[in-house]
Order: C-alpha cells, then structure tokens, then sequence
C-alpha cells in the first residue's frame, strides 16, 4: 500500500483510506443482504464510477444481463429473507458466500489504487466487513423481535433501508 510520511510515521493515502472505506460499506452491506453488494457495484460501474477498471470482470458488470441478473438476484433476496423459512445467515453456507462476496467486492474495490497491495487489503477489509454487517444485522433482528412489537418481516424492511443506505454510501465517487 503506498505510504505518506508524516512525521517520521507512515500512513496509507486518503485516497486508499477511501477505497478500504468503500470496501468496507460494500462488505457491511454484503453482510446484511448478500447480492445487495453486488447489484451496487454492477450499478455504479454501469454509471461509470469504475470506468478506469478494464477487463472481463468489469465488462461482465457493467454489462446489460449482468445488470439484469443482479437485480433479480438481489430483489429476490429482499423477498425471501422475509419469509419464515429463510436460513440463518449466519449457518455455514450463506456465511461463507457472504465471506466471498465481500471479500471479491473489497478486492474489486481495490484495485482502483495502482499498488497491487490494495486489493489484498480490500479483499480483508470486504471479507471482515460482511462478517460484521451479518452478525450485526442478525443481532439487531434479534433484538428487535424480541424488545419491541415491531414484526419481524417490518425489521427486515428496516434492515433493507439501512443496507441500501450504507450501499449509496459506500458506492459514492
């Protein structure tokens, strides 16, 4: 990671604190809602966030099916989590994925900044980040169900507008 130095003491650039942030919210979302990541990332390459990115990851994104795709992937995640027989997102596998994802989006992410380092910094930072946002977002359902009268499906709906709200955060340019 390139380094300034301030002080005799080195710090990473604003510029990759800034990616190892977006990382961060791309994984925190990742966490709560698997393809949600994912459909922002495809969104925001679309708009051109990532237009200095080539290859065939991002034309696959960038690309009219992927655009489809990931936007029934990711509105059919919002419609089944709601659903009483939806799987803990915490149970192996969809933790795992979660782990994936955020971890190929903190990579994605990364490879913005021309040291190569980054984008195994924001593969780490993405992979931690979605472990937060599903504990945390699982906590907090929890919680909700169990403190308060709200239902459980309007929790789900609340968690929906936090995650696509840190998404727009994160997927600012």
């Amino acid at each position: 990671m390139a380094t300034a130095t301030f002080g005799g003491a080195r710090r990473p650039r604003s510029s990759e604190i800034v990616l190892l942030g977006q990382a961060a919210g791309l994984g925190l979302v990742t966490g709560m809602r698997s393809m949600l990541g994912v459909r922002i990332l495809a969104s925001s390459a679309r708009r051109g966030a990532f237009d200095g990115q080539r290859g065939a990851f991002w034309r696959a994104l960038r690309s009219p099916a992927a655009q489809r795709a990931m936007s029934v992937l990711a509105g059919g995640e919002l419609l089944m989590d709601k659903l009483p027989s939806a799987p803990s997102r915490l149970s192996t596998g969809p933790l795992g994925g979660r782990l994936v994802i955020g971890a190929l989006l903190g990579a994605a992410v990364g490879a913005q900044s021309p040291e190569k380092s980054l984008r195994v910094a924001g593969a780490v930072v993405g992979a931690v980040a979605a472990a937060v946002g599903a504990f945390v977002g699982n906590r907090a359902r929890a919680w909700l169900d169990r403190r308060t009268s709200v239902p459980a499906p309007v929790g789900a709906m609340i968690e929906d507008a936090v995650a696509f709200g840190l998404g727009a955060l994160a997927a600012r340019r």
